[in-house]
């Protein structure tokens, strides 16, 4: 086993019993239980999120009647375990890398495509969430010039609150999916599966968080195609609800974590966003690989004085747009991978773009 074998087996173990710490599952409600009729009481018991004004908040009212509609089957949620004194399977990679700061209304990332938004001064954000559909991924037309075909080439899929601060102690809790593709002896090898993550920028405190994979959520299979509702709130400085529901098959889960250590105060930004993750221990970001359109639904973002305050749905009208690069061979180049457009008020389109395409010789073309 080499050193960053060694390292990461270590890392994986203090994270393991990490998770197990600051992660709260909710107990699952009885199978006749009627989230639409139950009582706000009843609703906060089983960790689901409360009834909204259907006049006052007409969006989030039909968002949160959907999420708790059928078909609907609300588990409680499974975090990693050492079973036998064998860690858990979890990802080699790790999501969230934070991308830098900029006032631009296009800017441009190694790892991060998607729609970002500003909180409206002085509130923070306290709220995000949207809907999108599992993407398909394959290999691209063009490989970048650190790829090989048979290498592993994965993406993920989004939403979070700040990640756009590179300051120590900042940090950015985040819930989606993740789809990877592998040829092996020339067959393809797919996977997908939800996970969730709280990202944060501190080497003192142990473990580092920056090299933590994404914590899978083992009792939520998700498969190309499914249609994903994810979002979180934030309870307490401290203190984010989870939560994300397959939509196409029902199952539904929400869990309470805690930070993962002292951390900036969150929501200066809300995210929709593709991502090409890193692999774990590294700076070294997989390949991406080709997807089909990631159109995320909507993208709801609420904003107040303070958590617990009242809080108000943010417009989408001051979105910012990341748009990933990469570097390709044969010509050098420089090329965008995957970029973002507004679709509707409340909808945002990620497109893989093919580096073989007329006109997509350089940044500028």
């Amino acid at each position: 086993m080499g050193e960053m074998a060694k390292a990461f087996e270590l890392s994986l173990d203090l994270f393991i019993k990490e998770i197990d710490r600051r992660a709260h599952a909710f107990e699952a409600p009885p199978e006749d239980f009627n989230p639409l009729m139950a009582s706000r009481a009843q609703l906060e018991f089983f960790g689901l999120p409360p009834r909204p004004d259907e006049d006052k908040e007409p969006e989030l009212f039909r968002l949160w009647a959907r999420l708790l509609d059928k078909p609907l089957k609300i588990v409680a949620t499974e975090f990693p375990k050492v079973v036998n004194g064998q860690p858990p399977p979890v990802p080699a990679n790790r999501v969230g890398r934070i991308v830098r700061p900029s006032f631009q209304r296009f800017q441009r990332s190694r790892n991060w495509s998607g729609g970002c938004l500003t909180a409206e001064y002085p509130n923070r954000l306290v709220h995000v969430s949207g809907t999108w559909q599992v993407p398909d991924v394959s290999l691209p037309p063009v490989l970048p010039h650190s790829a090989k075909q048979g290498d592993e080439f994965q993406s993920s899929v989004w939403v979070g609150i700040d990640g756009r601060r590179r300051y120590p102690t900042s940090s950015m809790p985040q819930v989606g999916t993740s789809q990877c593709l592998q040829i092996v002896d020339g067959i393809e090898k797919k996977k997908a599966y939800a996970w969730w993550q709280w990202w944060s920028l501190d080497e003192n405190y142990p473990p580092d968080n920056r090299n933590n994979p994404p914590v899978p959520i083992p009792n939520i299979d998700v498969s190309v195609n499914d249609e994903i509702i994810a979002g979180l709130t934030l309870r307490h400085h401290d203190e984010v609800q989870f939560f994300i529901k397959n939509q196409t098959t029902g199952l539904f889960t929400t869990f309470l974590v805690v930070a993962p250590g002292p951390i900036l105060p969150l929501g200066s930004t809300a995210e929709w966003i593709v991502e090409r993750p890193t692999v774990i221990g590294s700076h070294r970001l997989y390949p991406l690989p080709s997807y089909t359109d990631v159109v995320f639904r909507d993208c709801l973002a609420q904003s107040a004085a303070s958590i617990g305050a009242p809080a108000t749905a943010q417009q989408l009208d001051r979105l910012q747009f990341i748009r990933m690069t990469d570097i390709f061979p044969d010509p050098h180049r420089t090329s965008f991978v995957s970029v973002a457009r507004k679709e509707g008020d409340r909808s945002i389109r990620v497109r893989y773009r093919d580096a073989s395409a007329p006109g997509s010789g350089g940044l500028l073309s």
